[in-house]
């Protein structure tokens, strides 16, 4: 018997428009009732359309890049409808984490194959958010890569970004306390609170997971070119958290403030949501995302 599925992809996004025709014509050859989402609008708009069907659609398919679903995920949380990805953006993090294809007659099929996996989410100031939140250098790389040069340079946008970002770099000095009270002082050119295992669309830290109930957080201190060639050296040997230049803390709960009075920008999966201080907690299994049957026990 088929199912009702909302679907709400980003005309904005990479063949956004014509994704989302591929993909309604394949879930409706699976014998799915597709309920067209609002192609456009505020981040609200999308919530909003997600509450309204909680009670007559079974599952929520949205086609973007991260930030789509990061304006989805109140709306996802609050129905705690399952969510199948189509990925559409230039780094799709979450998308190449859980081994989502790109395929639109692939994607549909989670609609009936995909195994529902619960995964923790994380949170800044109440905004969640799945991959990472950061402070400092990445603002000024986000504030670089325009839509623009990600669709001209595509993968090449961020380290190129990065590149152009370093002449602007400048330390942090900050205060975190962690849930049980103790506080860390850091002085540090990145700060990265993340929820995934994932992120950066390069960092991969094999001690962290989707489900493992916390947050990691990342202060990158780094003072010359050897320093940044080291961090690069561990990125590649996926030992990014026990580089010298990488404090390292983890944790349920943490709020970071500025020692200097810096209200710096904060950015959730690539989006800005704020300022410090701020207060980062874990949601753990908020989200249920449909995952490709063969790559559900890969998933941590």
């Amino acid at each position: 018997m088929g199912k009702r599925v909302l679907l709400a992809v980003n005309p904005r996004a990479r063949r956004g428009s014509s994704a989302r025709e591929h993909v309604a014509a394949a879930l409706r050859e699976l014998g799915h009732v597709v309920v067209d989402a609002p192609p456009d609008g505020p981040p609200s708009a999308l919530c909003d359309a997600i509450r309204a069907h909680r009670d007559d659609v079974d599952v929520v398919v949205i086609g973007g890049g991260d930030g789509t679903l990061l304006a989805a995920l109140p709306g996802l949380v609050e129905t705690k409808l399952p969510v199948a990805s189509v990925p559409r953006g230039t780094f799709n993090e979450l998308a190449r984490t859980l081994g989502v294809p790109h395929a639109p007659a692939d994607v549909a099929a989670l609609v009936d194959d995909g195994i529902p996996v619960p995964i923790d989410l994380g949170r800044v100031n109440g905004v969640y958010y799945v991959n990472e939140a950061s402070i400092g250098l990445s603002t000024q790389v986000a504030r670089l890569q325009t839509g623009a040069v990600k669709r001209s340079l595509g993968m090449l946008a961020l380290p190129l970004a990065t590149l152009r970002a370093l002449r602007w770099m400048r330390p942090l000095h900050v205060e975190i306390e962690a849930a049980d009270g103790t506080t860390t002082r850091m002085r540090a050119v990145q700060v990265t609170v993340a929820n995934s295992y994932r992120f950066g669309g390069v960092v991969e830290n094999p001690e962290a997971s989707l489900e493992d109930g916390a947050l990691w957080v990342y202060g990158i201190d780094v003072t010359g070119w050897w320093h940044t060639l080291r961090v690069l050296a561990a990125v590649i040997a996926r030992r990014f958290q026990r580089a010298p230049e990488v404090a390292t803390l983890k944790g349920p709960r943490f709020t970071i403030r500025s020692l200097r009075g810096g209200r710096h920008r904060i950015l959730a999966d690539s989006e800005e949501v704020g300022r410090l201080p701020a207060s980062f907690d874990v949601v753990p299994r908020a989200l249920t995302v449909l995952v490709p049957p063969q790559r559900v026990s890969s998933i941590r």
